[in-house]
């Protein structure tokens, strides 16, 4: 473990940042990307001794922690991550949804058999979690040998004496250790949503629980926080209402349920089924209205809510490898929340799954984030990003009115590198030529010579932005073209593009022997979490923003702002919500730059509409 020597902002903002938070008030910290961010939060907990509640967007986010603690703190640490990814016995699981999973613990002999987590791991979570989950494998096996335990007829693990069982659940052992942990690391959704927090600061019977104000709750790349509210709300697809009418169709056959629930059941589910085969649905969210067939019924639902918890009773009894999704669960869960909406609407969108066609489904959004923040209030809370939304963001949409927002930049200078905006003339936005497939094809062709005249530059690697995977890969179904076709052959050997299974050890692995360059998308997981250095330098020199990462202004966009406008008594928040949202891109891209005070990088914007006031006031004159 080496000694910890505080940067000038990290020691000097110290006691300020104490002091507010043991008086419970609300911090926003923005510090450049590559500046110590993490390291700070560590120091103030190590010096304090003032637990961490320390929430990411993912649990990728979790690596910065983990490096940073090993290497000067040694705190006890939990990373907590769901049961789904956490159980030893796959078999048990028919689909990776926790929330749709309830009861995938009932009647599980390994719920109560914990074992000790090291909390001073010396490897990164994922591989410490691997290696505890295949340990549990491998003691569930060495138990059935020793006959310990065995599986009944129904493929549940029962104890078959009276000797000790090796076998323990991962996930139960990193809940009960939570509470002796100094930081407790977690995804928004584990805080933010209501039902989950409950659960687990609460906790199941028998567990102790844990006291949220026992600890300083820290927000790592907080500028997620409202994306990742708009989506907490239920989603239904065309294929989930399909199969919960074969679900009823199957399990209760007409012959033997000759009773109104069941009819008013089936009836309800067609004709949703038919409003949502009849949407428009595309890739942008369109608000979605129920037929007044539909509104007719919709006081049926516990019809549905009766078959769905009678086909549950029936899953529970049959053998673990026949039991199957409970569908007429899902649609219940959404319609009962949808009927009670208050805080959003109903839209449609298309969904593409990565395997299989795309199919639509409807998801409920929601507009108002501050009624998912309001249990913070009077709560130590530190909210900290290399692009934090502005004070008046945290103002007025999380309804956060007194809180100290500290700039670091502003204070002390050069915290974390040097970035060099520049406007690169003569491209037009992409998105109102997207039906023109050939002038498409031109844009594409002209950013991709663009790149390869940076990268043939370039002292290191190049990282390229673009808004959406439309950009990245095109549409093969529609034959339209993205910038991946337009790549030289020659090239390819040294690219990476930003995909699910593309992993960050991966991409760190090529930059360290090879420059690259790196193509990635606006919200994606490269631009939140990617960190690829050597000696604490940035390998990335140059990075190319092609095209200006707007939100789409679809029904939702619109609507949301409608909503807050209304709310807030006519207050502008278009330019708060629509162009705050497409710098803090611009930054997060940025700052995959530069992860040192001695990190100088070029940024390059390639669209004309970053020649105006806006941009150039918020980019190239700061």
């Amino acid at each position: 473990m080496e000694p910890f020597h505080p940067r000038e902002w990290q020691g000097h903002l110290f006691g300020t940042v104490e002091k507010n938070l043991e008086d419970r008030n609300v911090i926003a910290l923005e510090a450049p990307t590559g500046s110590g961010k993490t390291s700070f939060i560590l120091y103030l907990s190590f010096m304090s001794g003032k637990k961490l509640i320390y929430v990411t967007r993912t649990h990728n986010e979790f690596t910065r922690l983990y490096e940073d603690n090993i290497k000067y703190f040694d705190l006890p640490v939990i990373y907590l991550y769901g049961k789904s990814t956490l159980c030893p016995l796959k078999e048990r699981w028919y689909d990776s949804d926790e929330e749709s999973q309830k009861n995938v613990c009932k009647g599980c002999i390994l719920k109560d058999k914990i074992m000790d987590i090291d909390m001073h791991i010396k490897m990164p979570p994922d591989d410490y979690y691997n290696k505890i989950i295949s340990l549990s494998i491998e003691n569930i096996r060495n138990d059935i040998n020793n006959n310990l335990i065995k599986r009944d007829s129904k493929g549940n693990l029962i104890q078959t004496g009276n000797g000790n069982i090796t076998a323990y659940c991962p996930y139960y052992s990193v809940r009960s250790s939570m509470k002796n942990a100094t930081v407790v690391a977690m995804t928004y959704n584990y805080l933010l949503n209501p039902s989950i927090r409950f659960n687990i600061f609460h906790g199941t019977e028998g567990e102790e629980s844990m006291d949220i104000n026992d600890y300083y709750i820290i927000f790592d790349e907080a500028h997620n926080i409202d994306s990742v509210i708009e989506n907490f709300g239920r989603s239904i697809s065309e294929k989930t209402v399909n199969g919960s009418i074969n679900e009823l169709v199957d399990t209760f056959p007409l012959e033997e349920y000759k009773c109104h629930e069941r009819i008013g059941a089936n009836l309800l589910l067609e004709k949703l089924e038919k409003d949502i085969e009849g949407t428009k649905s595309g890739d942008d969210l369109k608000l979605f209205r129920f037929s007044d067939d539909v509104k007719s019924r919709l006081g049926d639902i516990n019809y549905i809510q009766i078959f769905s918890e009678k086909f549950q009773a029936i899953n529970d009894n049959r053998p673990i490898k026949e039991r199957r999704r409970n569908y007429l669960e899902t649609v219940y869960n959404f319609l009962y929340d949808a009927q009670r909406l208050e805080n959003g609407d109903i839209y449609s969108q298309k969904f593409y799954p990565e395997r299989g066609d795309p199919y639509k489904r409807l998801r409920i959004m929601y507009y108002n984030t501050s009624e998912y923040l309001k249990f913070l209030k009077n709560k130590p809370v530190l909210f900290m990003s290399g692009t934090m939304p502005s004070a008046d963001h945290i103002s007025k949409i999380w309804n956060f009115e007194n809180m100290l927002y500290i700039r670091v930049n502003d204070i002390f200078y050069n915290t974390g590198g040097v970035k060099k905006y520049s406007i690169v003339k003569g491209f037009s936005t992409l998105g109102r030529y997207r039906d023109n497939t050939e002038i498409w094809s031109d844009i594409l062709k002209k950013y991709m010579e663009f790149i390869i005249k940076t990268y043939s530059n370039s002292i290191n690697s190049v990282l390229v932005a673009v808004p959406s995977y439309k950009i990245l890969y095109g549409d093969h179904d529609k034959r339209i073209p993205g910038i991946a076709d337009y790549l030289p052959d020659e090239l390819r050997p040294f690219s990476v593009f930003e995909n699910k299974k593309l992993t960050y050890s991966l991409i760190i692995k090529k930059a360290l022997s090879d420059k690259l360059i790196i193509f990635s998308v606006h919200g994606g997981r490269l631009l939140e979490g990617i960190q690829i250095t050597k000696n604490n330098r940035s390998l990335i020199s140059d990075v190319i923003i092609a095209g200006l990462p707007l939100m789409p202004l679809d029904d939702y966009r619109k609507n949301k702002i409608k909503y807050l406008e209304k709310t807030l008594s006519g207050e502008n928040i278009y330019s708060l919500l629509y162009y705050e949202y497409a710098l803090i891109k611009i930054k997060q891209a940025a700052g995959r730059s530069t992860r040192s005070p001695d990190d100088v990088a070029n940024i390059y914007l390639c669209d004309d509409r970053f020649d105006s006031k806006y941009w150039r006031d918020n980019l190239l004159n700061n």
